[in-house]
C-alpha cells in the first residue's frame, strides 16, 4: 500500500474513532436514566435535562400525568441555535396533538415566538396557571444507564412565558411530563431509540437522588432482585381527559389503578364504592397517581372513613390524639408513637386491587408527617365532596417504594416498602 493512501486510511480511522469518542454513542441502549431530587421547601420532585446545540443544562419538575415538556430558561433562549418551530399541519403537530395555530411575527424568530406555529396549552400544576403557546423541537442530550451519552433529535417541547414559572421549585425551569402522550419523554426515547415504552421511579425520601430509569434495563443489588418480587395491577386509562383543554373524546393522560377498597389494619372501611369507579360518561371517579400532588388526596366521604377507623385503631396501640394541625385532619401525640425502620409505628394502611391479595401497603413512612417535634400527623388530605377524581395518590405516598410503569402492557409493578427491605430510593440504580 502505497504510504500516500495509508496515511489516509489511518487519519479516517483516526476521525471515525473521535467523533463515536467525543460525540454521542450510537450502539443500541436499553435504558436511559435521569436523577429524581426532591425540593425542601416546596416537596417537588425534578430531573435535570441537557439541550441543544451547546448543551444547555438546567431542572424541571417531574409531572407523572404530565403531556409535554416546558420550560423557560434564559440560558436556552440565548444560545439556541438548533430550535426549529413544530409548524402546522405537519406530522409532529399531528404526533403533538396541538390544539392549534399561533401566529408571532418577530424577525427573526425566537423560542416562544415563531410564526405559523402548531400550539397547546401548558399548565403548572401547582398554580393552575395556563399557558397559550407554540410547540418547538431541538436535540435532548440523554444518558444511558451505562454511561454514553445518546442524542434525541426533534425532541418537543414548548418554550413558555415566564409567569408559569411562578410556584415551580426556585432552581427549575418549567415541567417534564411523563403522561400517556406520543411527545412525553418516555415515549419520545421509546420511540427515537426503540426501547420498550416502560419507566421505572423511585422517588426518594431524602436530600440523597432517587433515578427514573427509561427502558428496560437491569438494576443494581438489591433492586435486581426486589423487581423479581413486584405486585403487578392494571393501568387504566380514564376515557375522558382530566384536562379541560383537551378536545371532546380525548383519553385522560394520566396513569390510573383500580382502587376497590381500603383497609386500615385488616378492616375495610365502609365506603361508597361508585367513588371508586371511573364513570365513563363524565370521567370522573377513579384513583390516580400524581407526583405533583405531595400528599394523597381522597373524596371527603372516603376521607372521613379513613380519619375514623385510623383513629379507632391507634387508640387501641395507646397512640393519644390531639389537636389538628393544617391542612391534616387526625394528628397524635408524637410521643406516644414508637419508631420502626418503616417509620411510626400506626396501623397499615391497604389499598386494595385486584383482589384482596393484591394491594398496595403504605407503613407509618408514608402515612404519617412529623409536622414539628410534639405532633405527628396522617398525611392524607380531604379533597372536598365534588373532586374529579376521588383517589389522587401524591408523591409522598410514592416514596421509597419502586414503581414500573410498563406504559406497552398497561401494568403497574411496585414493591413493598423498600424500608421493609432494608434499603430505599437513594440506593437505586442500574447496573
Amino acid at each position: 500500500m502505497r504510504p500516500s493512501i495509508l496515511s489516509a486510511l489511518i487519519l479516517s480511522l483516526f476521525v471515525s474513532s473521535s467523533s463515536l469518542t467525543n460525540g454521542a454513542t450510537t450502539a443500541k441502549p436499553q435504558a436511559f436514566v435521569f436523577p429524581i431530587k426532591k425540593d425542601a421547601t416546596t416537596n417537588q420532585y425534578y430531573t435535570s435535562i441537557q439541550i441543544g446545540a451547546n448543551f444547555t443544562t438546567f431542572n424541571t419538575v417531574i409531572d407523572l400525568g404530565g403531556k409535554f415538556a416546558w420550560f423557560n430558561s434564559i440560558n436556552y433562549f440565548e444560545s439556541a441555535s438548533g430550535y426549529r418551530p413544530i409548524l402546522c399541519g405537519t406530522q409532529q403537530c399531528r404526533i403533538a396533538n396541538g390544539i392549534g395555530c399561533v401566529f408571532c411575527f418577530l424577525s427573526p424568530p425566537v423560542p416562544g415566538c415563531t410564526n405559523n406555529t402548531c400550539s397547546d396549552y401548558a399548565l403548572n400544576p401547582f398554580s393552575g396557571t395556563q399557558g397559550y403557546s407554540g410547540l418547538g423541537q431541538d436535540t435532548l442530550h440523554v444518558f444511558s444507564t451505562r454511561g454514553d451519552r445518546y442524542d434525541l433529535k426533534d425532541f418537543p417541547f414548548q418554550f413558555s412565558d415566564p409567569v408559569l414559572r411562578e410556584g415551580l421549585a426556585s432552581q427549575t425551569a418549567g415541567l417534564i411530563g411523563l403522561g400517556r402522550t406520543r411527545i412525553s419523554l418516555q415515549a419520545q426515547i421509546a420511540s427515537a431509540f426503540k426501547v420498550r415504552q416502560q419507566f421505572a421511579l423511585c422517588i426518594p425520601s431524602t436530600g440523597s437522588d432517587g433515578k427514573l430509569i427509561v427502558g428496560e434495563g437491569t438494576y443494581n443489588s438489591p433492586f435486581e432482585k426486589i423487581s423479581k418480587k413486584l405486585t403487578t395491577t392494571s393501568l387504566i386509562r380514564n376515557p375522558v381527559s382530566t384536562d379541560m383543554n383537551e378536545r371532546i373524546g380525548n383519553l385522560s393522560v394520566e396513569y390510573f389503578i383500580g382502587v376497590k377498597s381500603i383497609r386500615v389494619g385488616n378492616k375495610a372501611l365502609s365506603l361508597n364504592n361508585t367513588l371508586l369507579s371511573i364513570n365513563k360518561r363524565t370521567g370522573t371517579g377513579g384513583t390516580n397517581l400524581r407526583t405533583v400532588r405531595h400528599y394523597t388526596i381522597l373524596h371527603r366521604s372516603i376521607y372521613r372513613a379513613l380519619v375514623n377507623e385510623f383513629v379507632a385503631a391507634a387508640s387501641a396501640k395507646n397512640i393519644k390524639r390531639v389537636a389538628s394541625v393544617s391542612p391534616f385532619g387526625a394528628c397524635f401525640d408524637s410521643k406516644t408513637i414508637l419508631n420502626t425502620k418503616t417509620g411510626p409505628d400506626v396501623p397499615t394502611i391497604d389499598f386494595v386491587l385486584e383482589s384482596t391479595s393484591v394491594f398496595w401497603r403504605f407503613f407509618g413512612s408514608n402515612s404519617m408527617v412529623k409536622v414539628n417535634n410534639d405532633v405527628t400527623c396522617l398525611a392524607f388530605l380531604d379533597g372536598g365532596v365534588d373532586p374529579f377524581t376521588a383517589i389522587v395518590v401524591g408523591g409522598y405516598q410514592m416514596q421509597d417504594y419502586l414503581l414500573e410503569f410498563d406504559v406497552a402492557s398497561s401494568k403497574l409493578r411496585f414493591s413493598s416498602s423498600l424500608l421493609a427491605l432494608d434499603t430505599s430510593c437513594s440506593q437505586f440504580g442500574a447496573s
